[in-house]
């Protein structure tokens, strides 16, 4: 009776921690999703970083060497994108009066195809397609009026970075400091294990965006859409958005080229295009390039995706599978999660059974959490 008490009283304790965990993950995400970011990127960075100390004795100026060789990049692509982002929003008023000649096409086909008379199709095209023509503009307008908040989180994650490379070595033996000196070497490996994860998961993603922002750009160039690499680019890199970002990044280009291309194929040349390039990545690109570094299942990669834009909205979208696939990593080395990990690996259709043939033993079971290690040494006796 007294250990079911106590094990009990065990489990509210870890429901309230978890419960305060998740409160200060909300409301703390204007610090933390940063942290988060930066601590990701310094991983990526830190190659470039260590290889640059070799030759620079100090650590400040390598730090700032592996800023640069990030940012000038990132820079270039961020101006190039206001660039074509203005110039598009600059021409609207062209593109609403092409909209305009489109939609009278359309009603004299539909007229002519299926005897459906202007009058009956005008307000209902009027007021929802604007809208839904609208609806990504004003996206990517409040992304350019919201510069600010931009500006000031970027500022953040560069801050956060730079003294996660200046103080790696104290934080990462920090880290191992937690774990007891007998198992200290598998907390060595596991922080190696993740660091290797979060580079090839990275890169990968980052080979994943220029492969499609190249597809992209060749399509539209032959199909004849207006500023094609821009709309090219920006699906690409759209992609970082699991599920949702690659049929925006399709729509976008489309309701463009409806409304100012000069022939009906071309809109739809271009629904094509994006469902191919769609096809060919969800199939092959992504499942060789990224999906052999982040090895959870599809039902879970979606459980990742809902938590994270629960709790962080857009950013949760964004880390949610990377997360959920350090966590699995994790859970891959502790004994009582070690089942947890296998429901979460990719292959759990072809591994079903070895949960009872595997994992059948005390220390594996969930509860063995909960336990005192007098009460886990009593129930191993037993």
């Amino acid at each position: 009776m007294n250990h079911s008490a106590g094990t009990l009283q065990r489990v509210a304790y870890f429901l309230i921690v978890a419960v305060i965990t998740v409160y200060i993950l909300i409301i703390g995400q204007f610090i933390i999703v940063p942290m988060i970011f930066a601590a990701l990127l310094s991983i990526m960075v830190q190659p470039l970083c260590n290889f640059l100390e070799r030759y620079i004795k100090w650590k400040v100026p390598a730090i700032l060497l592996s800023f640069l060789a990030l940012l000038i990049p990132a820079t270039g692509i961020i101006m190039f994108f206001s660039y074509q982002m203005g110039e598009v929003i600059r021409n609207m008023p062209a593109i609403t009066e092409n909209l305009q000649h489109t939609s009278d096409f359309v009603f004299n086909w539909l007229n002519d195809t299926f005897g459906i008379t202007r009058a009956q199709t005008w307000e209902w095209l009027r007021s929802n397609f604007s809208k839904v023509l609208d609806s990504p503009l004003q996206f990517f307008r409040g992304g350019l009026t919201s510069s600010t908040a931009f500006l000031i989180n970027l500022f953040m994650v560069l801050i956060f970075m730079f003294f996660f490379l200046l103080y790696r070595g104290g934080i990462k033996n920090f880290i191992l400091l937690q774990f007891k000196r007998d198992t200290r070497r598998q907390g060595e490996e596991i922080l190696f294990q993740i660091q290797h994860l979060v580079r090839r998961y990275l890169y990968g993603l980052l080979s994943v965006i220029v492969i499609l922002a190249v597809l992209n750009s060749i399509g539209l160039l032959i199909i004849g859409v207006g500023y094609a690499v821009f709309w090219a680019s920006l699906a690409a890199f759209l992609s970082i958005i699991p599920y949702i970002g690659t049929t925006l990044g399709g729509l976008l280009p489309f309701m463009y080229s409806f409304a100012t291309a000069s022939d009906w194929w071309q809109p739809v040349a271009v629904v094509g295009l994006y469902f191919g390039v769609q096809q060919i990545e969800g199939n092959l690109i992504t499942p060789y390039v990224v999906g052999s570094n982040v090895k959870i299942n599809p039902f879970f990669a979606i459980i990742s995706l809902l938590v994270g834009g629960v709790i962080w909205g857009l950013a949760g979208i964004v880390l949610g599978i990377p997360i959920a696939a350090i966590v699995k990593l994790i859970f891959d080395h502790v004994d009582a999660l070690k089942p947890v990990g296998a429901l979460m690996s990719r292959d759990l259709h072809e591994k079903d059974e070895e949960f009872l043939q595997k994992w059948d033993d005390e220390r594996y079971r969930l509860s063995s959490i909960f336990r005192s290690e007098k009460e886990g040494d009593r129930s191993s006796g037993q």
